[in-house]
């Protein structure tokens, strides 16, 4: 048992020293919010001048063809809901509708009053001028209003766009999906939410102190946990919120591409009808941290296993302070 503890202090001074180095680099990311997006730019254009359907992504040969103009904002919109921890859907949704809009271009005219990607009125309440021109607080105040909607996770494209933007022609919406789906994988791939590394070391160095702890189900510490509650006071410990249960963690932050997860990040396992049933915080290496079922303690194993599912990175929204509990 010595042997172990003394084995999992070492490893985690391994990673807080591999973080203490990282840390410059993944708190100073180039693009707001910590988000780092690789879009190379290349203009296709139709016969009739018009650009054709896709853009080219970094190592994303099959992604859809835009513009210049049009994979600046697509990204900005991907972006965005990656940095606010939404699913993948909003950014499909918002897409779809500033492609029917604005064929995401950042117009200055419009339908009475309308300007801008989204086509908003200042009339309306959707901001002044300025704001409604501001393609990243267009986009913010989209995905505000989006969700607000009962059940826009679940609504088909049309309705939950029509349910934010009251256009007059709501079926429009439904066209521009295979697109909107296209980009947003294509995208979402390539576009990487970073963490502060000092937050990370806070996650990791609340989970190691858990080691051997039992599994209980249901429970969120300190004496006992279960796997998503574990990984839930993980995070607040470093100043950030996530749901509760592991299915809704999956949905709560953007999806990481395999081979390019970190530790802190979320690995999941074992796909149940209403979402993953297992969850546990990546190390590296190949190395997670979890709590794993009954009559079992918190420990450390491999995530390389045959039900993984895939990897989440949380958005860190900071609750304001760790959590006192």
């Amino acid at each position: 048992m010595k042997a172990a503890a003394a084995g999992a202090a070492l490893l985690l001074l391994i990673i807080l020293a591999f973080l203490a180095a990282a840390t410059s680099l993944l708190s100073t990311s180039g693009t707001p919010g910590g988000v780092a997006c690789e879009v190379t730019t290349t203009t296709m254009s139709s016969t009739a001048g018009e650009p054709v359907a896709t853009p080219a992504v970094a190592n994303q040969a099959s992604a859809p063809i835009l513009d210049g103009e049009q994979q600046a904002n697509a990204a900005l919109i991907v972006q965005i809901a990656m940095e606010r921890g939404l699913p993948a859907r909003a950014a499909v949704i918002a897409l779809a509708t500033a492609l029917q809009e604005s064929k995401l271009r950042n117009l200055r005219y419009g339908h009475l009053d309308s300007l801008g990607l989204f086509q908003q009125r200042p009339s309306q309440g959707w901001g002044t001028t300025e704001q409604v021109l501001d393609p990243r607080h267009a986009t913010g105040t989209f995905y505000d209003r989006l969700v607000k909607v009962p059940r826009w996770e679940q609504l088909p494209l049309t309705r939950a766009a029509q349910a934010v933007q009251r256009s007059g022609f709501p079926d429009a919406y439904a066209q521009w999906e295979p697109i909107a789906q296209g980009t947003v994988d294509a995208l979402a791939g390539t576009c990487v939410l970073l963490i502060p590394g000092e937050q990370i070391a806070a996650v990791l160095a609340y989970a190691h102190a858990q080691l051997g702890k039992p599994y209980l189900w249901g429970a969120e510490g300190p004496a006992a946990f279960d796997c998503s509650g574990l990984t839930m006071r993980a995070y607040q410990a470093a100043g950030i919120s996530i749901p509760r249960v592991a299915a809704d963690q999956w949905r709560h932050g953007p999806a990481i591409p395999p081979g390019r997860e970190q530790p802190g990040d979320l690995a999941f396992f074992r796909m149940e009808a209403d979402g993953p049933g297992h969850v546990g915080i990546v190390l590296g290496n190949g190395q997670m941290i979890h709590a794993p079922h009954q009559h079992a303690v918190v420990t450390i194993s491999s995530y390389q296993r045959p039900d993984l599912i895939g990897f989440t990175r949380p958005a860190h929204a900071s609750t304001g302070r760790p959590d006192p509990r």
